[in-house]
């Protein structure tokens, strides 16, 4: 497959939106959507009616993907792709060394000669003068094109692409999930005008989108202990129960009547969650 240069690729975009093939444009510059890391295991294979399928080498770099799914999303709309919705398969990787390469250099220009044209090195010490001479090459050509860097790792991020990385915005995203999540089972009847000034950066969608996880996770723990007749109950199970009932209906447990709890519970895992039985 004949991959097209980094350099047609950015000057393709205009105001952030492929022109050309734009399967050929986004598998052309991957390593700057997903990061030299993930571009290595990763390749987009088919882009269509907005559901783009990327192929992965191992169920493991799939779960990676997994995981950095909102963040890819979020490059990908910056760089112009309409995506809805991402399909992963396991698969081979074409040209893997090729397109890391790729991923790594600044185009054509960032080099003066391919690595196969030179001579070998004749030390450890010229070997690594050419790796440093290399790395400014790739500093100087992406900064040409208009590159930047992250302002949290100081790794370079492509034009469109923000002012983080997709590592940094992925930590950054489950820093914030990761906070909500605690003061929530805390204060589970928190509003999202409280959060906000709790945590940094947080949006509506993502206070809406933890307060549904943990609706789900909490939940199936509800779920579970109401199968599990006759099976003590822990307190830390009985506090995750109330904080469910009061994540649901936005009030204070104190004040959640009896007739509410039974509702929501029913009577025999109500009287096993609030009657004489406990245990730690």
């Amino acid at each position: 497959m004949k991959f097209t240069a980094l350099g047609e690729a950015l000057r393709s975009i205009d105001l952030g939106t492929p022109i050309g093939d734009p399967l050929a444009i986004l598998q052309s510059h991957w390593g700057e959507i997903v990061g030299i890391a993930l571009a290595g295991h990763t390749y987009p294979r088919a882009f269509a009616g907005g559901e783009l399928t990327i192929v992965a080498s191992s169920n493991g770099w799939i779960a990676n993907l997994a995981w950095l799914e909102e963040a890819i999303l979020k490059q990908l709309a910056l760089h112009g792709y309409e995506v809805t919705r991402l399909i992963y398969r396991v698969g081979r990787i074409p040209g893997r060394r090729a397109r890391l390469e790729q991923a790594t250099a600044g185009g054509a220009t960032a080099r003066s000669a391919p690595r196969e044209q030179r001579p070998p090195s004749k030390d450890a010490k010229e070997a690594f003068a050419r790796l440093r001479a290399e790395i400014e090459a790739d500093r100087r050509a992406k900064a040409a094109l208009g590159w930047n860097v992250c302002n949290r790792c100081g790794a370079p991020i492509a034009p469109y692409a923000g002012t983080t990385c997709v590592l940094c915005t992925l930590a950054a995203s489950e820093q914030r999930t990761r906070t909500l999540a605690r003061l929530l089972f805390d204060e589970p009847w928190m509003s999202f005008e409280r959060a906000h000034v709790a945590v940094t950066g947080l949006t509506r969608e993502d206070f809406s989108a933890v307060r549904r996880e943990l609706l789900r996770r909490w939940g199936d723990i509800v779920n579970r202990l109401a199968r599990g007749r006759g099976t003590p109950i822990a307190d830390r199970e009985r506090a995750v129960a109330l904080a469910f009932v009061a994540l649901k209906t936005g009030r204070v447990p104190d004040e959640l009547a009896p007739a509410t709890l039974r509702n929501e519970f029913g009577d025999e895992l109500y009287a096993r969650l609030f009657g004489t039985e406990t245990t730690r």
